[in-house]
C-alpha cells in the first residue's frame, strides 16, 4: 500500500473498507485482526528502498486502529520510540500475537546494534 508515512496506514486503509462497502468499526476490526506492524521504506540517493520508520498497532479507546511509533532511522542506526516494547514483544514472540518474526527486524537487537 502507498502512504506517505506509516501514520497514513490507518486513514489509507480506511479510504480501501469504504471502496468495497465495510464500515469504519468493521474496518478497524479487520485491521486488528490482521495486522501488527507496519513498515515505512523511503528511497536513499542511490534509489535503493530502505526502511525509514516502523510503527507497531494499536487499538486506542475508541476501538480505531491507530500507528505507534516503535523505531526510525536515525544519523546511522534505528533509534527507539515510545512503541519499541510492544514490537520488541512481538519479535520474541515469533509473531504470535500476529507480529513478523525475529528475522524480519534483524537491525532492532536489545543492544541497539545491526
Amino acid at each position: 500500500m502507498h502512504a506517505n508515512a506509516a501514520a497514513d496506514v490507518p486513514a489509507r486503509l480506511e479510504a480501501l473498507g469504504t471502496a468495497a462497502g465495510l464500515d469504519r468499526a468493521a474496518l478497524h476490526s479487520q485491521v486488528a485482526a490482521a495486522l501488527s506492524v507496519v513498515l515505512h521504506l523511503v528511497r536513499d540517493r542511490a534509489g535503493r528502498r530502505r526502511i525509514a520508520e516502523v510503527h507497531v498497532l494499536e487499538r486506542d479507546p475508541s476501538g480505531l486502529v491507530r500507528t505507534v511509533p516503535a523505531l526510525r532511522w536515525g544519523a546511522a542506526a534505528f533509534v527507539r520510540e515510545l512503541g519499541w516494547e510492544r514490537l520488541r514483544g512481538l519479535l520474541r514472540s515469533g509473531g504470535s500475537e500476529g507480529g513478523p518474526g525475529e528475522a524480519a527486524m534483524k537491525g532492532a537487537r536489545d543492544d541497539g546494534s545491526g
